[in-house]
């Protein structure tokens, strides 16, 4: 798998989605053995009832898009934002919580920096070819 063979020009309106996708496309293809991850779908709309039932059962908000347990056991998280996307306040805390834990945690606007802070993590390994 090398870099060049994603997708990574992004279109003038680049969403939140279109960046998050490629990167679990990637996942599979390119992980550690050892990598855990998920995503945590704490946005959309939904009902004030549903809402209310998912706090009560510790939903967190502020956690981050993807998240990951690395091969070495650390515990790391990507936030996701459009390229003038910012971060919420629960989003700065859940990140500062997780630093203070000495956990690893990175807001990334492009794919290319998701595949940067990934491979810097060691969560997955891509050939770079020119």
């Amino acid at each position: 798998m090398t870099l060049h063979a994603i997708e990574t020009r992004e279109p003038r309106h680049v969403t939140e989605d279109k960046i998050h996708k490629p990167a679990i496309h990637l996942l599979p293809l390119a992980a550690h053995p050892r990598l855990v991850y998920w995503h945590t779908p704490n946005g959309e709309a939904r009902s004030s009832l549903t809402g209310a039932k998912l706090k009560t059962m510790g939903v967190l908000p502020g956690v981050a898009d993807l998240c990951f347990v690395l091969p070495d056991g650390r515990a790391a998280f990507i936030e996701i934002k459009a390229k003038k996307g910012r971060q919420s306040q629960e989003q700065r805390e859940f990140q500062r919580r997780v630093i203070e834990a000495h956990g690893l945690y990175a807001v990334c606007h492009s794919h290319e920096e998701i595949c940067s802070v990934l491979t810097g993590w060691g969560a997955i390994r891509l050939a770079r070819h020119s």
